[in-house]
């Protein structure tokens, strides 16, 4: 399921962190990941702000693992661990 654009601008956005280390741990910019990925870059810098991607695809899933050399189960808890945590923050802004 897809966010309307609407929604997806009234939510507030919750930074993907342990994306941005990984990225860093590379010694990669944001553009150069981007070009490994073969994504745009605003499309992979809205990723760790965590404007978008909330449900990420397969393939981009993979080709994270492969850029920032991390094991999937690992990029898997730690993106569980995202969601989980960018839902309280979502329903305490909201809330508010």
């Amino acid at each position: 399921m897809v966010a309307s654009k609407e929604k997806r601008h009234i939510q507030p956005a919750y930074p993907r962190v342990y994306l941005t280390e990984a990225r860093l741990e590379q010694n990669l910019s944001g553009y150069e990941a981007a070009e490994l990925l073969d994504i745009h870059p605003n499309y992979y810098y809205a990723l760790e702000n965590g404007r978008r991607g909330h449900n990420l695809s397969v393939r981009l899933f993979y080709e994270i693992c492969k850029c920032f050399n991390v094991d999937a189960n690992t990029l898997i808890e730690k993106e569980i661990r995202y969601q989980k945590e960018r839902e309280i923050f979502i329903k305490h802004k909201i809330t508010k």
